[in-house]
Formats: structure tokens, C-alpha cells, sequence
């Protein structure tokens, strides 16, 4: 089956719907189908067809400033190229022009289509849902799709009463060989795709993880948390969050939260006494191998942001063994068997102290021993399974729009 994959952004840009699409091409290939990629993103001057790690890659960029993947007139290739393959699978962010434009010219195709969000969609629900696109794209057998539950929950809302149903979850594909924990890797040295470079892991020099130190008396844990130091990703949130922990612990432990992260947040959170003091570490951006060692030195990995679709980073802590606390109208409780592999809450104060408790009581080892046991529910293997899924009920629903317009 020939697939095109449809997206503004692709590498050499770097983020989640990058990596994403680029390994979907990859394990596409790897199944024996044939994926083409179809992108806005340019790379150089280069604008065409060209074939880049196997894969045909059709860049229709045009020049713009700060190089933003876009190309207001690519509506009228789209005609010549997509009746080339057997499936559509468009890739859509909040503000993806160029997905768009190739949903427009694929209501007019009988080609199935897959349309899958990336992105938290509920501040522009009301926008969207009133432009009435997403209504006619429905009524021509479009099957729309989510990366996690609260995805699918927020497709409703971009489409009528009427038009409301189940949609396909598709979860982001995670690399879970690179984050296994110690005892699941294998003993020789394997590479690992890591967008923009190359990395090497192995079993060997693993930093050894304990989940309790002492520290003047006192129990001593390390939370870790990943995400862009920007107002929606809530780091000022995650600090008071340390603050709260603390409180509630006072004799009895002491918390320390590492974050790792860029953003333009950062000098105001450098200000905040809790940073000054130690008590959050603000480290900066880190690579795969750095996150990796962080992962297996911390307790638990968290995260209070709930303008997210997905949630990767906390994946891939996960993947590594690592519990998670988030919030209970985070996509990351996706991820979470609640008190077995993490907690959840309601509210950032319940959290913190259910996390209390749960250190003192020394409830993360044995969450962190079930992580290692129970098998990371992301993985390649699992999208791709979820994808293929997708794909046929795409076509089904395709035949169903046609039988109905005749």
C-alpha cells in the first residue's frame, strides 16, 4: 500500500510532529509498506522530490522568513500528486496551513483519508468548529484521530452534535529499547534514532538508581520533569508545587526537583527563592543520553501541564521505569495505572499530597519495581498497531461516504 504522509513540519525542523512523522515513515518501510512524505518544511534551497533515509520526501516549501514551513499555493499540486497512492495520512497541528489545504483537495478525492491531531485543541474549538470545515470534511468520509484520550474527547468539539462519535487514538510511538530499564536492554552496544544526531547506548555504565538518600537525617528525594520553561508547560506551577511537597513533609524528607528545559521563562524562575536556594535545579536542555541518566537517578518524574496532547517526555520516563504524578486532566494519566505505576490528582495541592505520602511511605520504590515489570503501554510497535487499525477504518469509511453520495 502506498501511503503519503502529510505534514507541515518535518526534519531538518526539530519537535514532536517531526520526530513523529519521520519514525512513522521509518517503521511504514520497515512493514514492507510505501510511505512518501509530503511537507511544507524545507531543507536548503531544495524544493521537489528527492529520497532521504529510503524514503521519498516531496518538499513543496516556499522561501519564508525564519524559514516557517509554509506554502499558501501548494493547493494546486496536491490534485497531481495524491491520486499517486492508496491512503492519505495528514498530519494536523493547531496552526497547519499546509494540512489544511491537502484536506481540502482530499474531500474532493476517493482516496481514504486519515487525519491525525497533534495538538491541545480546546482553546480553538469554538473558531474551528464555527469555520464549518471540519463538518464537511466528516461528510466526506475523512476519519479524524488523536494521540491520547483527551484528544479524542476534544475532536468533538470541532464538529456538530450530529457529527460526534468515537474517534481512533493513535499514541505517539516511543523508542522503548533506548529507555528500557538496565535489566531489559541486551548486553551488546545498539543505536538508537535520535532526531539530529546519532546515540549510542548499552547495559553497561548504567548509573545504578536509588530511590532513598539521606541527607542531614532526613530522607532526601529527586523529582525530574521535562518541558519548555513557557507559561502553558506551567514550571512556575511545578515549583510551588516543590514548595508544597516540602511543607507538608517538613522534618520527616526533603524534595528536590531537577527541571530540564529551555524557555523564555527562565530568567524569571532563576529569581524564584526556591531556585536560589537549591531547591529547583533549573539544568537546561539535555540531549536523550542526558535525560536518561536523570531518569535513573530521580523517584518519580513530573508534570502540571494540561495544554498538551500527548505528553512524550513523561513516555519516555515511563518507558525508562520511572513513576509518573501528573494531573487527572493531563493526556499523560493516559499512561498511569493510578498507585500501581503513578499517581493523579484533581487539583496541584492534591498532588502534592498524595506525593508526600507516597514518598513516605516509600510507595514509589515499589511503583518505580512496577514500571520495570509492566510493559510501557507506548510504543512503536503499539502505534503502528493503532495506526494500521486506523487506516482500515479510513477506508471503510471512505467506501461508506461514496456509497452514500451515489
Amino acid at each position: 500500500m502506498r501511503i503519503a504522509i502529510v505534514t507541515d513540519c518535518y526534519p531538518p525542523h526539530m519537535g514532536g510532529i517531526e520526530t513523529q512523522t519521520y519514525n512513522l515513515a521509518q517503521q511504514l518501510k520497515s512493514f514492507g509498506y510505501s510511505p512518501e512524505v509530503i511537507t511544507a518544511t524545507r531543507d536548503g534551497s531544495f524544493v521537489g522530490r528527492r529520497l532521504e533515509d529510503q524514503i521519498p520526501v516531496h518538499r513543496l516549501g516556499m522561501p519564508t522568513l525564519g524559514f516557517t514551513p509554509m506554502n499558501t499555493f501548494a493547493g494546486r499540486f496536491f490534485p497531481a500528486i495524491f491520486p499517486h497512492f492508496d491512503l492519505l495520512h495528514i498530519h494536523v497541528g493547531v496552526l497547519s496551513p499546509f494540512a489544511h489545504l491537502a484536506l481540502e483537495i482530499a474531500k474532493t478525492l476517493d482516496i481514504p483519508t486519515l487525519v491525525t491531531f497533534h495538538c491541545e485543541l480546546a482553546t480553538w474549538a469554538p473558531l474551528m468548529r464555527a469555520s464549518g470545515f471540519f463538518n464537511r470534511w466528516v461528510d466526506a468520509g475523512i476519519l479524524f484521530s488523536g494521540v491520547s484520550s483527551l484528544m479524542e474527547a476534544q475532536i468533538n468539539q470541532l464538529v456538530s452534535p450530529n457529527r460526534r462519535r468515537r474517534w481512533p487514538i493513535i499514541p505517539n510511538g516511543i523508542d522503548t529499547e533506548f529507555w528500557a530499564p538496565p535489566k531489559d536492554k541486551p548486553e551488546t552496544k545498539r543505536s538508537s534514532f535520535v532526531l539530529g544526531n546519532q546515540v549510542e547506548s548499552s547495559a553497561t555504565n548504567q548509573t545504578i538508581r536509588q530511590s532513598e538518600r539521606k541527607n542531614a537525617g532526613k530522607a532526601s528525594f529527586e523529582a525530574v520533569s521535562a518541558i519548555r520553561l513557557m507559561p502553558r508547560k506551567r514550571p512556575l506551577a511545578l515549583i510551588k508545587f516543590t514548595s508544597a511537597v516540602n511543607q507538608i513533609l517538613g522534618q520527616a524528607g526533603e524534595l528536590r526537583l531537577n527541571i530540564f528545559g529551555e524557555g523564555a521563562l527562565e530568567p524569571f524562575l532563576k529569581r524564584c527563592s526556591q531556585v536560589r536556594k537549591g531547591q529547583v535545579r533549573l539544568l537546561g536542555r539535555k540531549d536523550q543520553v542526558g535525560l536518561l541518566k536523570a531518569y535513573r537517578q530521580a523517584d518519580f518524574f513530573i508534570t502540571l501541564c494540561l495544554n498538551e496532547s500527548f505528553g512524550i517526555a513523561a513516555a519516555e520516563a515511563r518507558a525508562s521505569g520511572l513513576p509518573l504524578a501528573t494531573l487527572q486532566q493531563s493526556p499523560v494519566s493516559d499512561l498511569i495505572n493510578e498507585g500501581i505505576t503513578g499517581i493523579s490528582a484533581e487539583n496541584d495541592y492534591t498532588l502534592a499530597e498524595k506525593t508526600a505520602a507516597a514518598l513516605l511511605e516509600g510507595r514509589f520504590q515499589k511503583m518505580h519495581q512496577n514500571c520495570i515489570q509492566q510493559p510501557s503501554p507506548v510504543s512503536w510497535e503499539r502505534s503502528l498497531q493503532a495506526t494500521l487499525a486506523a487506516y482500515q477504518q479510513a477506508q471503510e469509511s471512505r467506501k461508506s461516504s461514496t456509497r452514500a453520495s451515489k
